[in-house]
């Protein structure tokens, strides 16, 4: 039986006290106003249209689909993008709503004795700001929900993730170590020490065998030599001050600085840390050692001032799950904050 509206502005209005029953009361589509009246919004309208659940007339006059699109799309900034998502998620069977308590958020979903969630609708060309992210996930958190963001592709392909903060905790002990001497070559140190090396890798996972010895990279360099457990020397076998390794260090790889904040955060957190470039991210991360169990986090990078085109996004997001780890991106800045992207089916 088909559900007759009117619109009227930028809303349809259902006075039929059945139709009502069946789209708010089943569905869970529209608002009740004054006067026992259901008032849908155009979103909403779109779709019972393209469901042919729906006849809208404007001054008696009935409104076809492609006038319907057109008024949408002159009244509702990035129309299709937010109609395509909303489709989507009705087709799912989820309830959704517009949101406008917070920029940034499009739709919230609620189901009884279900968490809220929370959507932010994107296009493939919009740009994520990570600060704007982490804004939203704040807030979603007060509210105790959870926060999804969806983008769609040119083709009209959704991709959907689940955005959080990752606490992220290991159960490595930090370890007593024998201060060792290391030699500095170009972009590496090498210990020889047989004994040494053997309990740095053993214990923490420091480095990678070499020969009787161990390399260990800049960043493990730098921190081993603040925390004192190193002495670093030239070719010439003279020590080199820490002020002049962290420099030399910097100038081979300009980000250490930003890298090096974040490895010493996650290994106060208990973690062992280790080179992530075969999965082009700056580390993989494990909270058990690595002989017992796989990397469970690839962790990348960025200033807190980090924005990114969402292909970029996509690609760390599908290589990490692919490996089956989970990708963090590290934001520095007065703080460290952790930003997991996990892929989604809603």
């Amino acid at each position: 039986m088909m559900i007759n509206g009117k619109l009227l502005n930028d809303k349809i209005i259902i006075e039929n006290s059945k139709d009502i029953g069946r789209l708010y009361n089943k569905s869970n589509f529209g608002k009740i106003i004054k006067g026992n009246i259901l008032e849908l919004d155009l979103l909403e309208g779109i779709f019972l249209k393209e469901e042919g659940k729906i006849q809208i007339k404007e001054n008696k006059k009935i409104i076809d689909f492609q006038n319907l699109v057109q008024t949408a799309a002159k009244k509702i900034t990035d129309f299709e993008v937010k109609y395509l998502v909303f489709k989507d998620l009705r087709k799912r069977g989820h309830a959704v709503k517009n949101f406008s308590d917070l920029k940034g958020i499009t739709y919230s979903i609620e189901k009884k004795d279900e968490v809220k969630k929370f959507v932010s609708v994107f296009s493939e060309r919009d740009v994520l700001d990570l600060n704007a992210a982490i804004e939203l996930i704040e807030y979603v958190n007060k509210k105790k929900g959870t926060l999804w963001f969806a983008i769609l592709d040119e083709e009209g392909d959704i991709t959907y993730y689940e955005v959080s903060k990752a606490d992220i905790k290991g159960k490595i002990k930090k370890h007593s170590f024998k201060k060792s001497k290391g030699l500095f070559l170009k972009d590496r140190v090498i210990i020889f020490d047989e004994k040494n090396s053997k309990e740095l890798l053993e214990k923490e996972f420091y480095g990678k065998f070499f020969g009787e010895g161990l390399q260990i990279s800049l960043v493990e360099s730098v921190y081993l030599s603040e925390e004192n457990l190193i002495d670093i020397c030239d070719i010439n076998e003279k020590k080199i001050a820490k002020s002049r390794i962290k420099k030399a260090a910097c100038k081979l790889q300009p980000d250490l600085e930003t890298r090096l904040d974040v490895f010493r955060d996650l290994k106060k957190r208990g973690l062992i840390v280790k080179t992530g470039y075969k999965f082009g991210t700056h580390f993989r991360v494990y909270t058990k050692k690595p002989d017992e169990a796989h990397a469970e986090y690839l962790v990348h990078v960025v200033k807190d001032n980090f924005k990114s085109v969402w292909a970029e996004i996509s690609r760390a997001v599908r290589l990490a799950h692919s490996v089956n780890k989970e990708i963090v991106f590290a934001s520095v800045g007065k703080k460290i904050e952790y930003i997991r992207f996990g892929r989604l089916r809603p």
